[in-house]
């Protein structure tokens, strides 16, 4: 995909769009997509670069700006995530990596934002598997390009079952970094729901910078107690696997990459399909006595 870039920024605050709300940059839609993949609209673009700022020098993004600019960092110790240009970091798909003086132009932000970009729609359009809104794709991106792949997975989760609500109403735990609540994490979650909602006009995009981080965490999973189970595997008064079975799915989906993988590494052996029907009869009679309980 190409972006075509206006005029090069010569300071360490962004680049405003045009009138229109548009970028002067990746002008495409689901209409044009090339092979039938959706891409970012104008609208989505103009939001993602809204937040990021073009910053011309590397900075670290859990320190706050002042005066509307973010500090040159020099080499000296790293407290967030070391950021250039329109939110490029050395985990983003664009191979440029980060080292003390480094300063780049508008214009070669605006390539990398191009191939940093390229990777959060190709994780939208593969991991998602209902139907979006122009809308909600371009949400997605915006948070996939904030907070990571991983985070999209997790937040992705209700939306593959239908749920488009309660995935809307996820992107509400992503505004913490290193367990501090950070308010520009919170405002680009409410500028990405706004977005989520067609409501573009309503959906802030900021003429500073604000200081948000690239390392967001993901909210703490609720613990898997007795109550939850009970409560996915009572359908109508009666105990179902299949309700057990999808609070403990929706339990793992929530949980960490690598304790996913050791879990799907598992399912291939004997001794772990004995463990889960060990647990299922443990379910079972621990249901079958609370229901006892009450009715004595």
């Amino acid at each position: 995909m190409t972006i075509h870039t206006g005029a090069n920024a010569a300071s360490g605050t962004r680049a405003n769009p045009d009138a229109n709300g548009a970028s002067p940059k990746r002008v495409n839609s689901d209409a044009n997509a090339a092979g039938g993949k959706r891409v970012i609209g104008r609208k989505g673009l103009a939001l993602i670069k809204s937040f990021e700022s073009f910053v011309p020098y590397v900075y670290d993004d859990l320190v706050p700006p002042v005066r509307g600019r973010y500090r040159e960092w020099s080499g000296g110790p790293v407290h967030g995530t070391l950021t250039i240009g329109y939110g490029h970091t050395d985990g983003a798909r664009h191979p440029l990596k980060i080292a003390p003086g480094l300063r780049i132009g508008e214009r070669r932000a605006l390539d990398i934002l191009d191939v940093d970009l390229d990777q959060c729609e190709e994780a939208v359009n593969a991991l998602v598997q209902v139907g979006l809104t122009q809308g909600q794709f371009d949400a997605l991106v915006s948070f996939a390009f904030n907070c990571g792949l991983g985070n999209l997975k997790k937040l992705i989760v209700p939306l593959n079952r239908g749920d488009t609500a309660a995935c809307r109403a996820k992107f509400d735990g992503y505004v913490r970094s290193k367990g501090q609540v950070l308010r520009g994490l919170q405002r680009r979650r409410d500028a990405e729901q706004a977005l989520w909602d067609d409501r573009y006009a309503d959906a802030e995009k900021p003429s500073e910078p604000v200081h948000h981080t690239a390392e967001v965490d993901a909210p703490e999973p609720k613990p898997l107690t007795q109550s939850t189970i009970a409560n996915g595997a009572t359908v109508g008064g009666g105990f179902t696997l299949a309700g057990l079975g999808a609070t403990v799915w929706d339990k793992l989906n929530a949980s960490s990459d690598t304790m996913q993988q050791a879990v799907l590494s598992s399912a291939g052996k004997p001794a772990f399909w004995c463990l889960v029907l060990a647990a299922f009869a443990c379910g079972f009679v621990w249901w079958r006595r609370k229901r006892m309980q009450e009715a004595a």
